[in-house]
This record gives structure tokens, C-alpha cells and sequence, in this order.
């Protein structure tokens, strides 16, 4: 089969993130069966005349630059030039928003190619995508369903997100997506809830769990019984100022914050004026990095505001069977049962994030307990065989849907 895999960035761009991690795994796990894998993206400057360049909207905050985030006609032509080239059989398409468009997808059609997309956020249902107010980090679904105005007001993004608001009302109207897409596949059950709430037809819906990939094992590992690990960007939505928090207030402990992001200085300055001597910033590490910290850590910790929809930091460290800290929000539960795959602590609630911690901490035996259940489960739903056979089958009926359109 000839795969044709489509995000807003093409690899190599090095934003990394659980979206190209899904993408590497899945593009891996493809080639390895014998299929022939393409991707088509955006890039920068004109290193690559036949891929669509990239503009950056949060640089420009023009309302010229509207017509450009609805259909990117550039985007829609350089894919037709590559379909002459190139024969494809199934279009798994990802992040497409803003930059690629919806423009793409009638081009795809045309050719009898069959559609499938992966939701990998909330940005159908919320202009904002992470059902959070960006001024002040709240949580929020007031644009359930399909009331984006709520995007341009001063609650939520402001002016900047009045284009986002607009963008989502043309898809709205002209319901390019739940036309051209044959099958929307939702990691979550939650997802597949938010999506059907918004309009999407039913029988596209389809609840497939994303591909992770299994932390490898340093040769020489020993867990560290006092030592907790955040692994994640460090951005508002992912609330890493928590660990400060359990830092100070836990101060026997030693946390490691891995990753970088908007707030990394802002957290590392913080961590200073207050002392925070038990606190260890590892900027951008790599993913083999970041598998022997899971390794060595006695639990990894999750603290985002926001409703993760399928977090790589928390399968991964399933997957290594470390004991996992989360908040108690739906997506979430889809895997963690509380004391059993793993411990919740009240959302955005300090103090029951520092009693859960301080149990999983004080008791070796109950957190492997957790580590071996949560390893099981992820091991058994992130099977990269059986979600690629599942994939196989819903690309061949796509093409078939594709077909019976015209």
C-alpha cells in the first residue's frame, strides 16, 4: 500500500512533541511491513520548492492574512503536482489547521484517494484547542459546540483569536472535514464524545489508540527512590510551575524537569529567588535521554491543565512501568484507575498533588505494583502490530468510501 502521511511540518523540523512521536511511530512501523510511506508538509524558506512554505500566524497578527489560514491554495497545488508524480493509495492526515488547510482535502478526493485523520487535539471544537483560556490558564469549553465567538473575547485569546474563531465557523458551514474525511481516528473514547458534539458523523468516528514507542532500558539502571520526573514542553497549558511548588514544599525529594519551552526561563529565575536546590532543569534532551530518566525515576509526573488527549510522557512511562502521577480528568482515566495503573491527584490542587506524591514515594512496593499494571495495560492497547492491522483495514475501506462517492 502506498501510504501518504500529511502534518503541517514536515520531519526535520526538530519541534518534536507527541505529534511527530506518533507520526515517527507510525511511519516505522509502516515501512517495516513493506509499505511504501511518503509525507507531505510545510517548510521553511524554499529549501524544498516542492513542498508548500510555512508562514508563521503568531508573527503576524495581520487580518490580511485570514484568506491564507482558510485555504492555502499554494498548499492545495503543490499537492496536486505530487499526486501527478507520485501514486498514493491512503491520505493519513494530522495536524493540517492554519497552514496546510482544508484545501488539500478536495484534491485528495479528486483522486479517488481515501482520507483518514488523526485528531491528536481539541482544535475542531476549540479555536484555543486546549479547552483553556490562554490569559489566565483556566479551563474552559464555552465554545461547545460550535459558539467560537467565545474565542475572540477578552476571556480567551482576544483579537488573535478572532481569525482562529472565523476559520472554524467557514468549517463549520461548509463541513469541509466531516465531507472529505472518510474516518476521523480518536485515541479516546473522550475525543470521539467531543467530535460527535460538534457534528461529526457518527460512523466516522473511530477509537484507535496512538502508537507509542517503549522507552529503551539503559544497561546499567537503578532506580532512584526519592527522585521524580516531569518530561514535557514547558508551556502554560502543561502547568510545570506545580513541580516548583511540590519542590518546595516536599523538600527531601529531587525533581527533574526535562524539556524546554516558553517558560523555561521564567521557571529556572523562580527556582533560584526561591532556593530550590533540589530542582534539576535538563533542557532539550534526547528521547533515549528521556527513556533512561523514566527508567531511573520512581515515579514520572503529569501536571497539565489542559485535557490531554493522548499523552506521550504518560504511556512512555507506563510502558517503562514506572508508577505515573496524573490529574483526575477524563481522558486520563481512560488508563489510570486510581491506586491500581497508577495514582490521580485533584486538578490543579497542590496540596493533593504533594499527598499522593508523598504515598507513592513512602511505599516501593505499591508504586512497582502500579508500574507492572500500567505497563500491562499500555502494552496490550499500544501494540504497534495490532494497531497497524487495524489501520490497514480502515485505510482499504476508506479508499473504498473514497470510490463510492463519485
Amino acid at each position: 500500500m502506498r501510504i501518504l502521511h500529511i502534518d503541517k511540518f514536515l520531519p526535520g523540523w526538530g519541534y518534536g512533541g507527541g505529534v511527530e512521536a506518533c507520526i515517527g511511530a507510525m511511519v516505522g512501523t509502516q515501512q517495516a511491513a513493506g509499505h511504501t510511506v511518503m509525507e507531505f508538509g510545510t517548510v521553511r524558506g524554499g529549501d524544498e520548492p516542492e513542498m508548500p512554505r510555512f508562514f508563521d500566524f503568531t508573527a503576524s497578527k495581520s487580518p490580511l492574512n485570514l484568506p491564507r489560514m482558510i485555504h492555502n491554495a499554494e498548499a492545495a497545488d503543490k499537492l496536486e503536482k505530487l499526486l501527478k508524480r507520485c501514486r498514493v493509495d491512503v491520505a493519513h492526515i494530522h495536524s493540517i489547521y492554519h497552514h496546510l488547510t482544508p484545501s488539500i482535502l478536495p484534491v485528495l478526493a479528486r483522486r479517488h484517494i481515501g482520507i483518514v485523520m488523526q485528531m491528536h487535539d481539541y482544535r475542531m471544537a476549540c479555536p484555543a484547542k486546549h479547552f483553556l483560556r490562554p490569559r489566565d490558564g483556566v479551563h474552559c469549553m464555552r465554545c461547545q459546540p460550535n459558539k467560537y465567538f467565545h474565542a475572540a473575547g477578552r476571556g480567551c485569546s482576544g483579537l488573535a483569536g478572532a481569525g482562529p474563531a472565523v476559520e472554524s465557523y467557514v468549517s463549520r458551514l461548509t463541513r469541509n472535514y466531516f465531507r472529505w474525511v472518510d474516518f476521523f481516528i480518536c485515541p479516546t473514547r473522550f475525543m470521539r464524545r467531543i467530535m460527535r458534539n460538534i457534528g461529526a458523523p457518527r460512523s466516522k468516528l473511530i477509537v484507535l489508540r496512538n502508537m507509542v514507542s517503549t522507552p529503551a532500558k539503559p544497561k546499567k539502571n537503578k532506580e532512584k527512590p526519592r527522585q521524580v520526573l516531569f518530561a514535557g514542553r514547558m508551556s502554560p497549558e502543561k502547568a510545570p510551575e506545580m513541580m516548583l511548588d511540590l519542590a518546595a514544599r516536599v523538600d527531601d525529594i529531587d525533581v527533574v524537569m526535562a524539556g524546554d519551552g516558553p517558560m523555561l526561563d521564567e521557571l529556572k529565575c523562580d527556582a533560584s529567588d526561591r532556593g530550590l536546590d533540589n530542582i534539576t532543569f535538563t533542557g532539550h534532551i534526547s528521547c533515549d535521554e528521556v527513556g533512561a530518566l523514566m527508567h531511573s525515576s520512581a515515579a514520572v509526573i503529569v501536571t497539565s491543565r489542559w485535557l490531554e488527549n493522548s499523552t506521550m510522557t504518560m504511556l512512555e512511562a507506563m510502558l517503562a512501568g514506572r508508577c505515573v502521577i496524573v490529574p483526575d480528568r477524563g481522558p486520563l482515566r481512560e488508563w489510570i484507575d486510581d491506586e491500581r495503573t497508577g495514582r490521580l491527584f485533584k486538578p490543579d490542587d497542590i496540596d493533593s498533588l504533594v499527598t499522593v506524591t508523598q504515598q507513592v514515594l513512602s511505599n516501593a512496593a505499591a508504586r512497582r505494583r502500579m508500574g507492572r499494571a500500567g505497563k500491562e495495560l499500555a502494552s496490550a492497547r499500544h501494540d504497534h502490530a495490532l494497531i497497524a492491522d487495524r489501520l490497514e483495514i480502515l485505510y482499504t475501506e476508506a479508499a473504498a468510501r473514497c470510490a463510492l462517492r463519485w
